[in-house]
């Protein structure tokens, strides 16, 4: 069994690239994602959380996942939450460390790191992707110093902006009835292999949304053809995923 365990939730890369870089770092490392329940096998020494944020929290299939993991026989493990976000942390890193309290551990450690923004359903995105990489992975260098270290870093109040947090959750799961998917498309199923909470199947060659979405636009981003979009949103907007992240590595989770 590894000394140390990280889950993380990612749909374009960014969280799992960080994932990564910290798992590599801090070695003996096991990578679970977070888009199915996980039973943890014995003790830790570190046990670590990476996630994006969603309207000023976590998404809602990360929050349910850590609300059904049993920490019972790891209440004294260095337990870390890692956020990536455009913008800033909100209420993504207080919320988790509630939810970790209330099962008898603490959240030791917590940070937010900025990354390429990237949610096309809402915005047009920016030309500057490669930039944001980096600066991404340089941030990244700094908590992993912090988890290597085991620094304790309590994180800090919630941010107006998280008040938005619970009604967006509920509204976003039944939001794929808008996406719509065009003739380009040719049954490859790219987009069902790369959800990472199994709401994508394919029928007839095609995608069928289920509705249960996290609106975390990994199949709109990493399809093939562009074929997939939000209404008439997204249609003349790029797509985007971490240029260090492979669909391999996205679809191979465990």
């Amino acid at each position: 069994m590894a000394k140390n365990i990280i889950f993380y939730f990612s749909g374009t890369g960014n969280s799992l690239k960080v994932a990564k870089d910290i798992a590599s770092a801090i070695q003996d490392c096991e990578l679970i994602s977070m888009g199915k329940s996980h039973k943890l096998s014995g003790t830790y020494e570190r046990i670590g959380f990476v996630y994006p944020i969603y309207a000023g929290g976590m998404p809602g299939a990360v929050e349910r996942f850590v609300k059904a993991l049993d920490l019972l026989a790891n209440k004294n493990s260095f337990i870390f939450a890692v956020c990536t976000s455009g913008s800033g942390s909100a209420g993504g890193l207080t919320n988790i460390s509630k939810i970790i309290g209330g099962k008898g551990g603490k959240l030791s450690y917590g940070e937010s790191i900025k990354c390429f923004s990237n949610y096309v359903g809402l915005y047009a995105m920016g030309s500057d992707a490669d930039n944001k990489a980096k600066a991404q992975s340089q941030a990244t260098k700094q908590v992993i110093k912090d988890i290597q270290s085991l620094v304790v870093k309590p994180p800090c109040k919630n941010n107006p902006i998280a008040l938005l947090h619970g009604p967006f959750i509920k509204w976003m799961a039944k939001r794929d009835k808008g996406f719509n998917v065009s003739e380009a498309c040719n049954g490859c199923s790219t987009c069902s292999k790369v959800c990472p909470v199994g709401n994508i199947k394919m029928q007839d060659g095609k995608p069928i949304f289920l509705h249960n979405c996290e609106q975390c636009m990994a199949c709109i981003q990493w399809c093939p053809k562009q074929s997939i979009n939000l209404k008439n949103k997204t249609q003349n907007r790029g797509r985007y995923h971490h240029p260090e992240i492979t669909l391999a590595e996205m679809i191979n989770r465990k």
